[in-house]
């Protein structure tokens, strides 16, 4: 096959999956040598991250990619004018960055590996009324056998049941956490991510959930290792009250918006990102309020039909079309 046949099917295979509204691009080597910091626009902040690491790739090829947690904390600032906010996985202060450019308000951010920390720390010293912390988070304190398993990016918690190594690590829950920082104790929006780590990270921070009941913000996502299938944890959320959910796919793309107790869909959406499935999507960013939020949730939804679809006042058009009569 020449050159420019090869060419011209690159071409007609990147033209049909843009109708389908997929962009292929290429992934930058992720093999990059040596190592070093490197400066980069996130929002209206330049923040230091590694050279090989893929947030620029992201930002760049991929529009909606983060963006609506900064939507959502301006949307909730309006209503809880003191906002604090939990930024747990805070990896090199992107989410600090981003959400900042959209509104200011007081925030702590939790990073486990020291790599990342030693960036975030650096990047956090221009934001006025940020702290941060060294510090892994789960649903116990204490130790466990896992070692934290990093990639150019992100980093993880895995068990080591099944590795041949013996390894701990040292965790805390989030309620155990809250106990040393209690300003934070109130916040009314959790962000984490985790890398398949948040249901536990959720399940740590009940006590503070139920209290607090802030609108959270968590990756949907499953290690096999970890042994944890989220709908348990999805459950205990709405036991403690929380009622309206959204889905985004892993880009910042608005997927469905739903009801907690409707198990069935619940279950679809669980089942289409199981690995077994080789679906092509990794994990869902959800968004969950709890009912004494359900304003907040309707408002959200409205806005992001909007931001998404260009609908507006959908609820009010879902009304009247169901009451339109059937002229056939």
């Amino acid at each position: 096959m020449n050159n420019t046949l090869i060419k011209n099917l690159k071409s007609s295979v990147k033209t049909v999956f843009g109708w389908l509204g997929f962009k292929i691009s290429k992934i930058p080597n992720k093999n990059t040598s040596p190592i070093k910091w490197v400066q980069t626009r996130v929002g209206k902040f330049s923040i230091f991250l590694t050279s090989n690491h893929l947030l620029p790739f992201y930002l760049e090829n991929h529009p909606f990619y983060s963006t609506n947690l900064p939507r959502l904390a301006l949307l909730v600032i309006k209503k809880y004018k003191d906002l604090r906010m939990i930024d747990v996985g805070a990896n090199v202060g992107d989410t600090v960055a981003l959400v900042r450019s959209a509104c200011h308000f007081p925030i702590v951010s939790i990073e486990g590996d020291d790599k990342f920390f030693e960036i975030l720390k650096v990047n956090l010293k221009q934001f006025e009324g940020v702290e941060c912390y060294k510090q892994l988070l789960g649903e116990k304190d204490g130790t466990i056998e896992a070692i934290l398993l990093k990639n150019i990016e992100t980093a993880r918690i895995q068990s080591t049941n099944t590795l041949n190594q013996k390894a701990t690590l040292n965790i805390m829950k989030l309620d155990s956490f809250l106990e040393n920082h209690r300003s934070f104790s109130s916040a009314k929006l959790l962000k984490i991510d985790t890398d398949g780590y948040d249901m536990k990270v959720i399940r740590g921070g009940m006590r503070f959930v139920k209290d607090s009941k802030p609108v959270l913000f968590f990756e949907y996502f499953f290690h096999e290792d970890q042994e944890d299938d989220g709908i348990s944890t999805l459950l205990l959320l709405e036991n403690a009250g929380y009622k309206d959910i959204i889905f985004y796919d892993n880009f910042g793309k608005f997927i469905l918006s739903a009801n907690l107790s409707d198990r069935i869909l619940i279950k679809q959406l669980h089942n289409y990102i199981d690995k077994r499935t080789r679906t092509p999507l990794s994990y869902y960013d959800i968004i969950l309020f709890h009912e004494e939020d359900s304003d907040l949730a309707r408002k959200f939804i409205e806005d992001e039909m909007h931001f998404f679809y260009q609908e507006k006042d959908v609820s009010t058009q879902y009304e009247k079309n169901r009451h339109t009569p059937d002229l056939r």
